[in-house]
């Protein structure tokens, strides 16, 4: 009995210890200024279905279920403690976590889960992660801390979008009659680790203060965040936003500052720091369906032709090369090896062997052309758009070098830029499709064949390249009907492959996240280096970065 005694005062006094360790190598407090790219007169709105809330909405105040992680394409728990798919994988069981209080002191359980799922139900303008179009029939309790989405179809692409389902208090907004136009929530009462200070609030600026009521620990055992709250400023426009970043206003950027190393790093290179993450991918859009392009051989002559790294610097908007294969950073390690065998470089040179090959010779105009018909062409790009028409006048210049011909065409945005691309009226134009939560979700805008149409007809998505391959579409489909991670991966790998062997489309570059910190007060942000996760100050992104920096010693 003794020496049980003498063990738990040993073990008492190693976990003092370490508390005590961890409380003294955590400092707590200071306030965050963050000024993120909502320029403007500040509306206050805080009703996370509403398209003009404020970003501090999500996450700050209303939480997830899950967190899907868009930087390394993980989903992490997060109201949920843990996530299953039954047998069939048409019904997806969530545990919710049972020590959660609203910041009103009411707990959360499954009826709050169902009564936010019900609003979109019943009103599609409140289904902001578009779940009920895709085969959501039913959200059941199975208890106090239990609900099940069942699906009438196998769609397991679905759970990145219920990251995006921003869970409300059934005993507050029971009472809205209009949930998607209620602008009198003074006082948000959500999960979040914020409170709204409701004194703060003028058409610049407005402050967060911490919830004490807040369900995650730091690792000195009390709730996070460490900081006391943060302070969101406003800017009339980019170059007042980049003014006060640059001066050391704001500890939190996420704006384009032109020349970003000389005009903000090397103003202080102690503490000022930025990264560029990729976002959205901006590709050549060659239209497969008809020549020249429909030659493979012609789609790899203009991949070799062009360098993204040339085409960045010209631009130095903070653009980031694209890799061959057309993913982010965070997403190449699903590039398999099996890919290795089909890399291309930029080479010129190889380029030009390519178009010979094909029967094509350089006419008078130094043009390379076949049967009367030279590779000269309109390359389309939105008006107005003067990095990407940069980029564009710089693709030219490269093509050029080995005989091919491009013009600059520019066209109003949506239309008839669009309209182009998609009755395919096109044979080059620059394109984009949004990154999303893996490279599934990049390409399946782009490759399956359910969005390709013939000449002349609309296909269903602007960035449908007119390809059509059968084991793509395969492939794309079994991804969607497989809750494996690991055979997501490889099947995955498997289009990847296909990419970069039948260059459909040039990957030219990603446009940057816009993301410059300061570390002079706050250490523990995302960086190169630790890339946790994604630095938006949109949605869910900048939860992990706000429980996790703290004060500097």
């Amino acid at each position: 009995m003794k020496k049980r005694v003498l063990i738990l005062g040993v073990l008492f006094v190693l976990l003092f210890l370490f508390t005590t360790y961890a409380e003294s190598r955590i400092k707590r407090g200071g306030i965050v200024t963050i000024t993120s790219s909502k320029q403007g007169v500040l509306i206050k709105n805080f009703n996370p279905f509403s398209p003009k809330a404020l970003y501090s909405t999500f996450g700050c105040f209303y939480e997830t279920l899950i967190f899907a992680n868009s930087y390394t394409g993980k989903i992490e728990p997060w109201l949920a403690q843990s996530y299953f798919w039954s047998d069939d994988l048409k019904t997806l069981t969530f545990k919710i976590r049972k020590n959660i209080q609203w910041n009103d002191g009411k707990p959360l359980t499954a009826d709050d889960v169902i009564f936010t799922l019900s609003l979109g139900k019943k009103d599609k303008a409140l289904d902001k992660a578009g779940i009920w179009k895709q085969g959501l029939v039913d959200v059941k309790k199975i208890d106090s801390h239990t609900v099940s989405f069942v699906f009438n179809n196998l769609n397991t692409v679905i759970l990145p979008q219920i990251g995006n389902i921003y869970i409300v208090p059934r005993h507050i907004w029971k009472f809205v009659k209009d949930p998607s136009k209620w602008t009198g929530n003074d006082q948000p009462v959500g999960t979040g680790p914020f409170i709204f200070d409701k004194k703060s609030f003028t058409t610049q600026s407005f402050r967060l203060k911490t919830n004490p009521l807040y369900w995650q620990k730091g690792e000195d055992g009390k709730p996070l965040p460490y900081i006391d709250g943060i302070q969101f400023i406003s800017a009339t426009g980019n170059a007042q936003a980049s003014m006060k970043i640059v001066s050391g206003q704001v500890d939190w950027g996420t704006y384009n500052i032109p020349n970003i190393e000389r005009i903000f790093r090397r103003r202080d290179p102690k503490h000022n720091h930025y990264w560029l993450p990729g976002g959205s991918f901006v590709y050549l859009n060659l239209n497969n369906g008809k020549l020249p392009f429909s030659n493979v051989n012609l789609r790899k002559a203009v991949f070799q032709a062009i360098n993204p790294k040339e085409i960045t610097r010209i631009m130095n908007s903070g653009a980031i090369p694209a890799s061959q294969s057309g993913v982010n950073k965070g997403y190449l390690s699903w590039v398999p090896k099996a890919a290795e065998k089909y890399a291309l470089a930029y080479d010129p040179e190889a380029a030009v062997k390519r178009i010979e090959k094909e029967g094509y010779k350089k006419n008078s105009r130094g043009i390379y052309e076949k049967d009367g018909r030279e590779l000269s062409f309109k390359i389309y790009v939105p008006t107005g758009w003067n990095d990407w028409i940069t980029a564009i006048e710089a693709v030219n210049s490269q093509l050029l070098k080995v005989g091919i011909e491009g013009k600059v065409t520019q066209n109003a945005w949506p239309s008839p830029f669009f309209d182009n691309i998609r009755t395919g009226a096109y044979v080059i134009s620059i394109d984009y499709a949004s990154a999303g939560f893996s490279p599934y979700f990049q390409y399946n805008n782009i490759l399956p064949s359910r969005h390709w149409a013939p000449i002349g007809e609309n296909a269903s998505k602007h960035s449908q390249v007119r390809y059509k391959n059968p084991d793509v579409d395969k492939k794309m489909a079994q991804y969607s009907k497989t809750a494996d991670p690991e055979e997501q991966l490889r099947l995955m790998g498997e289009v990847l492959t296909a990419v970069m062997r039948d260059t459909p489309l040039v990957p030219l570059f990603n446009n940057p996240i816009w993301f410059e910190y300061s570390t002079r007060r706050f250490t523990g942000w995302p960086n190169e280096k630790n890339p946790y996760t994604a630095p938006k100050t949109s949605g869910m992104d900048k939860m992990p970065v706000l429980l996790n920096i703290r004060r500097v010693k």
